[in-house]
């Protein structure tokens, strides 16, 4: 069970400090893009993900409905519609740092309170 709560940990670790870097990086370029251009500035998520879709070439078509789609069968509508809807609207740079801070919050906490108790 410890190797188990220690991987998910390393992978919430890495995905939260990856998703934190984009973030930075996404508020750096959107710092260079507002300072010639300031109509140009302040894409949400949604739309830098529809403009920039890796996988609209390999699937066909494009991910972000897909995306929608599978979340809404698989796990349930309601993580969809409210949630990640919410997320998708907000600044790029704010939703992938706040993502970022919240996974590497959640692998920290979440994994190190559910410790097995030793047996007295």
């Amino acid at each position: 069970m410890g190797i188990i709560r220690g991987l998910l940990r390393l992978v919430f670790g890495l995905l939260g400090l990856v998703l934190t870097l984009f973030g930075l990086l996404m508020l750096v370029f959107e710092i260079m893009v507002w300072i010639p251009d300031s109509s140009r500035a302040g894409n949400s998520l949604g739309q830098v993900w529809f403009q920039n879709d890796p996988f609209a070439v390999l699937l066909g078509t494009d991910s972000l409905p897909l995306f929608g789609a599978i979340i809404e069968r698989r796990l349930s509508p309601l993580i969809w519609d409210p949630f990640i809807v919410t997320i998708l609207s907000w600044d790029s740079w704010l939703a992938l740092l706040v993502v970022g801070v919240s996974s590497i919050i959640l692998g920290s906490i979440s994994f190190s309170l559910f410790r097995p108790r030793r047996a007295v």
